[in-house]
């Protein structure tokens, strides 16, 4: 038995069943942060220990990806995804659909899984998987440009242009080539429809495509996680820290996604929005026991007023 802890690993032995010998095994030391990628360094051990067959029992379907990738250009092993519980546990044969499905499309589809939404990167809301694995196998122009995420650290911008393209596919829309154009066109589409002039009528503006800003950090997110997956096989990659032009921000020690660069708004529209909330501020104030034209009204006045009632 391999017992691993802390980034290293340790072969357990016993020769008369009560006391245990632990030797240490260098070359399954790896500085990988997750289990995930590191299952690539137990595979290529297994295989160079002459065995026919490993199987990696994980629920977790970024294990499934990483391996689909790996299994494409592994030899002399084959790989086995061992996944569920109950009558839902499968046993998948990775090394056979990695051969069906040759290298270029396995590592496209693990650049996919990310981009869709894994364990680290975020989902595109009401696009789910099945779509975006459709939409590549039915334009296969897209698997060379998927092929490229990971390849560097920091993102081409024509490799940002592409997915820009590529997401307007994914929201059905292949002849739009930009998100900020596709996202005016549904705008448009559903303010239009009947009873949208209502005010209980609010357009969903998460059912739309991000903007831009948005989608750009989202394609950093994913460059740094499908470049890791793409050094699983080194024992200690040099990854660079994520909060530094990667998709995140580091506050108190906590890494948090960063959303977008720049303003949230237009800076006239802020100040709009901020001249609005300093008078809302003031009609509070005034509603609490600020003086106003009423209360400036002296007894004498009222007095005054009543006299003349009287006249």
């Amino acid at each position: 038995m391999i017992l691993i802890c802390e980034g290293k690993a340790y072969q357990l032995t016993s020769t008369d069943g009560q006391t245990t010998n632990a030797e240490e095994l260098p070359q399954l030391e790896s500085s990988q942060e997750e289990t995930d990628s590191r299952v690539i360094l137990y595979v290529n051990y297994a295989r160079s220990q002459r065995y026919d067959f490993v199987r990696v029992k994980s629920p977790d379907s970024d294990v499934f990806f990483i391996l689909l990738h790996y299994a494409a250009s592994v030899d002399g092993i084959t790989i086995l995804f061992d996944t569920g519980t109950g009558n839902k546990q499968r046993l998948i044969n990775v090394s056979k659909i990695a051969a069906d499905f040759g290298q270029e499309k396995s590592t496209a589809l693990m650049a996919l899984h990310a981009y869709s939404g894994c364990d680290s990167t975020s989902a595109f809301r009401g696009i789910g998987k099945i779509k975006p694995v459709k939409t590549l196998l039915r334009l296969p122009q897209y698997i060379p440009i998927l092929n490229k995420l990971g390849d560097t650290w920091d993102l081409p911008e024509e490799l940002n242009n592409q997915l820009d393209s590529f997401t307007c596919t994914m929201y059905g829309r292949g002849k739009v080539s930009r998100v900020d154009d596709l996202r005016l066109l549904r705008i448009n589409e559903l303010c239009a429809k009947e009873n949208r002039h209502l005010p209980s009528c609010n357009v969903d503006m998460a059912s739309i495509p991000p903007c831009k800003r948005s989608l750009t950090q989202h394609i950093r997110r994913v460059n740094h996680q499908v470049g890791i997956w793409k050094r699983a096989h080194i024992p200690r990659p040099k990854i660079p820290k994520a909060s530094r032009g990667h998709g995140w921000e580091e506050e108190n020690g906590d890494l948090d996604p960063l959303w977008y660069d720049g303003d949230m708004l237009p800076r006239e529209l802020a100040d709009i929005a901020q001249v609005i909330s300093d008078d809302d501020e003031s009609d509070d104030e005034s509603a609490d026991g600020t003086p106003d034209d009423m209360d400036r009204i002296s007894e004498s006045d009222i007095d005054e007023s009543d006299s003349d009632d009287d006249d």
